[in-house]
């Protein structure tokens, strides 16, 4: 079938069938210019198209969802403090006491006037010559046992205006120590949430904390706080380590701080539309975040450089001892962290789906003396301890709802198609139909021209049939009648033959 005819009779495309059906050549011409302008900004408006959507754009939805309940986070409280004085023994001071500042390499207090008296009177006396050093003193217990204590920190713990249960708070060691943790999850089977069901100061987490400031002890360790005096907290999803040194907010002594939460679901499109982690491989931890990653990236960090890791840190290698504690693992973490380690890289991204807990807080002067008379009857606290050392949180959900918000493709393939479907029809008049006729008539002329050249070159390798006339001799091979004999032609020059 010719182009023509096809044009003509069977393309659904519009306008170019005017370019070949009988008119002025004017009118076809113009018809030509019309149909080659409009095929040339399809061309263009598809390729545009395309870049688009191979540039992986994406837009942003929002949701205000309703719950009848809401899961309550994980809350991980850290004194400021990491060590307390008091707890500190001879044995700590000859072991540790020089690594973190405490003595000299004479083991005399550095700054005598920041200890309290009973605690400079107590190192005077000893002599030092038969306190033995031992070099793989346990860090472990001496961070646990010199930090401050759950039923020290933790005056008062309720929960929906009851008193919290025993097990409610877990041990959690972090950069700041010995902290403690909230609905912290242990294992999928043992693990139950608490959970709001009415929003409401009253039906959340409250707490009241002695921070102990007389227990302060000035240190020189990297994660200490020397300056600030109170408790840090974090909220974070029961799944997730607190990394509470980065990341958490302040509580005062003195103040009734008031947090009021609010839930995100935050989910994100993997690559190519953004570089969160959709699937992450860690290996101490059994969901992966981003405070997860970084965590052991810093555990492999220490471990590859000195050997060993800090106490708060996952695994099973070798706890590092003072020395290496302070002369070695923290030197590299500050390494780390400024990226002076150009062979060490920590690629943590945040994972696609991430909850989190936005808060507003707001506070009010404690009333010393209330809280004076509610202590008398288990703590002898005067009205300035309180106000130096007592501060009281509560934490709630503002309402039973939470945000998600979720990123989806501005393009996907369905809307490609559509959109090239679209100015397909807006500029040539076509469909998904008409290119499906375009193939087909290629098919059929590739087809037809194999054909035509096969049914030539089988004419051309056979050659013709010769037909004598009547009264021609054969002068080479006998009389005309033997040779129409041989060949069996009719009187009519026919093949009898094949009749």
């Amino acid at each position: 079938m010719y182009l023509k005819e096809w044009t003509v009779s069977v393309s659904d495309f519009h306008g170019v069938k005017h370019i070949f059906l009988k008119g002025s050549l004017i009118r076809r011409g113009l018809w030509f210019l019309i149909c080659m302008s409009s095929l040339a900004v399809f061309i263009l408006q598809s390729q545009y198209t395309i870049r688009y959507f191979f540039e992986r754009h994406h837009i942003t939805k929002l949701d205000l969802l309703n719950s009848p309940f809401l899961d309550f986070p994980s809350v991980t409280v850290c004194n400021d403090n990491k060590y307390r004085e008091s707890a500190l023994t001879v044995d700590d001071i000859r072991n540790v006491g020089y690594p973190l500042g405490i003595v000299d390499e004479n083991h005399t207090l550095i700054y005598p006037h920041l200890y309290t008296d009973e605690f400079v009177e107590k190192l005077g006396t000893v002599d030092w010559d038969t306190v033995e050093e031992d070099e793989n003193y346990n860090m472990t217990d001496f961070t646990i046992r010199t930090g401050h204590q759950l039923e020290d920190l933790i005056q008062r713990c309720q929960w929906k205006e009851e008193e919290c249960a025993e097990d409610d708070f877990v041990l959690s060691l972090t950069h700041l120590g010995a902290c403690y943790t909230f609905n912290k999850y242990i294992d999928a089977d043992g693990f139950s949430s608490h959970n709001a069901t009415i929003a409401g100061a009253a039906n959340g987490l409250q707490l009241i904390l002695d921070i102990e400031e007389i227990e302060y002890t000035p240190t020189n360790d990297l994660d200490a706080g020397a300056m600030d005096a109170g408790v840090k907290i974090m909220l974070h999803r029961p799944t997730e380590p607190p990394y509470i040194k980065e990341l958490g907010f302040a509580i005062a002594p003195g103040l009734h701080t008031f947090v009021q939460m609010r839930h995100e679901k935050i989910t994100s499109e993997p690559y190519p539309y953004t570089d969160c982690e959709k699937d992450g491989d860690i290996e101490y931890f059994d969901h992966y975040s981003l405070q997860a990653c970084r965590i052991e990236c810093e555990t492999k960090i220490v471990d590859k450089y000195c050997g060993c890791r800090l106490p708060e840190q996952p695994g099973n290698a070798r706890v590092c001892n003072p020395a290496e504690t302070h002369e070695c693992a923290h030197i590299k973490l500050v390494e780390a962290i400024e990226g002076l380690l150009p062979d060490e890289e920590c690629n943590c991204r945040s994972p696609c789906n991430v909850e989190n807990y936005p808060t507003m807080l707001s506070t009010s002067r404690l009333r010393a003396g209330f809280l004076k008379r509610l202590f008398e009857d288990s703590h002898n606290r005067t009205e300035d301890y309180i106000r130096q050392n007592i501060a009281v949180v509560t934490i709630y959900y503002e309402a039973l709802n939470y945000e998600e918000i979720e990123q989806i493709p501005e393009m996907s393939f369905t809307m490609l198609l559509a959109t090239m479907g679209g100015n397909m029809g807006l500029f040539l008049g076509g469909s998904l139909l008409t290119v499906i006729q375009i193939l087909e008539y290629c098919f059929d002329e590739t087809v037809g021209s194999f054909k035509s050249e096969r049914e030539v070159n089988e004419k051309t390798t056979t050659g013709p049939v010769i037909v004598l006339p009547a009264n021609t001799k054969d002068t080479t091979n006998g009389t005309r009648e033997e040779y129409r004999a041989r060949w069996r032609f009719d009187n009519d020059g026919v093949d009898s033959g094949h009749m």
